[in-house]
């Protein structure tokens, strides 16, 4: 397997999508929250990093299947034969963080008494 960091590998932007040729592979780290692998086309064959606690799984996905993958994973995917994927955020990890963040916001009622408080 080939592990390529920049080469043929190209990003659509019309619907930001990784396009992969026969015979490539990339390394996708995954940023801080949960992300969904959706494949648009062909099939991929993709390997998530194992450790001591957890041993390495390989996962094969066709056109229309997910995966979902966690904070923190490393994955390796590699077209077979040739693939056009998404990494998607999933609308649940969204909803998530709008309502950890609007529980940081102060309420109207603390806002209308601090006024009140002030003047």
């Amino acid at each position: 397997m080939n592990v390529m960091q920049k080469s043929s590998i190209q990003v659509s932007r019309d619907d930001a999508a990784w396009a992969l040729s026969q015979g490539e592979a990339m390394s996708l780290p995954i940023g801080p929250g949960r992300r969904e692998l959706h494949v648009l086309e062909g099939r991929v064959w993709v390997t998530q990093r194992g450790d001591l606690n957890l041993p390495a799984q390989d996962f094969w996905l066709s056109a229309g299947e997910t995966l979902e993958v966690a904070s923190g994973t490393e994955l390796v995917v590699e077209a077979w034969p040739t693939a056009r994927f998404q990494l998607l955020v999933p609308p649940q990890a969204c909803a998530a963080k709008r309502a950890q963040r609007l529980s940081r916001l102060p309420s109207f009622g603390q806002l209308f008494g601090q006024r009140l408080a002030n003047a």
